[in-house]
């Protein structure tokens, strides 16, 4: 691993420099865990407070915050330092370039210039994977499906035929992309007869899927992933539904068919959304809530999502519902008695 200089990075950064410029910084590091030759950086001033306990020799701290270390680079926002930072040490790999001769690839495959193709992964007939993708072991790439530039699908990765894929484009291992949608006909028999689905799946440029997620084919048409979106690990997408453009979905999220999701909106870990639900942009969505009609735009929370202070004030009331009860049933029982008084 490189290391690099106070001054280097202070320049890398654009920051402004106090303490030692020749200092030699080898990697960056949390502030708990910092060891002498480490970088940390502090977000706010709740962290600063810490620096004295840590180990670091040297911090990046936002302009603003007190500190009496002595060495340290001041900077406008810590955030996008911190991220910075992680590219200087962390630099991409180098990429090879080659197809493996433990890889299925199909004659009738394109494949673009530059491309990585893992041991073990399948490429069936009329798949086009244009330049610069890195398809890894054991991933299956299904006929007709395309996959745009700068591409990455690490292992295990199942993508079904058919199925769209942007540019620069991230899909994490065991995710499966574009299996069948749940859908079944109730016969009077009381059988269910399973309804075709035949739509496809279009994933579109920049976005990024996490470890084993599902996103379900359409029954006709296509289930969409609209560019820029962000999906955590194990998260659920029905068919036909529609995520807008730069939305975030967190962990064991699950979203039922023929869902529309504007752009921007946030859905916390273990959301769970009705099917043919509507979410303006910019909808907020708390942990664990429940959305079961249109909602939208703002914070919502609970089950069913209501809007953020009306769910804060109710769940204020929630341990008191106990001794509210009894009350009203008291105020119930000397009003009878009143009553029968008179």
């Amino acid at each position: 691993m490189k290391r690099f200089s106070l001054a280097d990075i202070a320049g890398y950064l654009e920051g402004r420099l106090f303490g030692d410029p020749a200092l030699w910084v080898n990697r960056i590091m949390p502030i708990e865990e910092a060891a002498p030759g480490d970088i940390a950086v502090v977000f706010d001033a709740k962290a600063a407070a810490r620096i004295r306990e840590s180990r670091a020799s040297a911090f990046v701290l936002p302009m603003e915050t007190d500190s009496a270390t002595e060495n340290m680079i001041r900077v406008t926002r810590p955030r996008e330092a911190f991220v910075r930072l992680l590219h200087l040490f962390y630099p991409e790999p180098d990429r090879k370039f080659l197809i493996h001769d433990r890889a299925v690839v199909s004659s009738r495959a394109d494949l673009g210039a530059g491309i990585f193709v893992g041991p073990g992964a399948i490429i069936e007939d009329d798949v086009i994977i244009d330049d610069g993708c890195r398809i890894h072991a054991n991933v299956c790439v299904g006929q007709g499906s395309r996959i745009g530039e700068e591409t990455e699908i690490f292992p295990n990765v199942t993508v079904y035929p058919g199925t769209i894929i942007g540019k620069r484009v991230r899909i994490h291992g065991g995710t499966v992309i574009g299996s069948d949608g749940f859908g079944y006909l109730p016969l009077d028999s009381g059988e269910l007869e399973k309804i075709p689905q035949v739509g496809r799946v279009e994933i579109g440029d920049d976005v990024e899927i996490g470890a084993n997620c599902t996103i379900d084919r359409a029954t006709l048409g296509a289930t969409r992933i609209l560019a820029g979106v962000k999906i955590d690990n194990q998260v659920q997408i029905g068919h036909n539904s529609e995520i807008g453009q730069h939305c975030i979905i967190v962990g064991q999220t699950g979203i039922s068919g023929s869902v529309r999701m504007g752009a921007h909106c946030v859905l916390a870990g273990q959301v769970g959304v009705s099917d043919h639900v509507e979410l303006k942009p910019g909808t907020m969505v708390g942990a664990q809530s429940g959305v079961v009609r249109d909602i939208g735009p703002g914070r919502w929370a609970g089950y069913p999502a209501i809007p953020v202070i009306k769910a804060l004030r109710a769940y204020h009331l929630l341990p008191e519902l106990p001794d509210i009860h009894r009350r009203v049933r008291d105020l119930e029982r000397r009003l009878r008695e009143i009553e029968g008084e008179q």
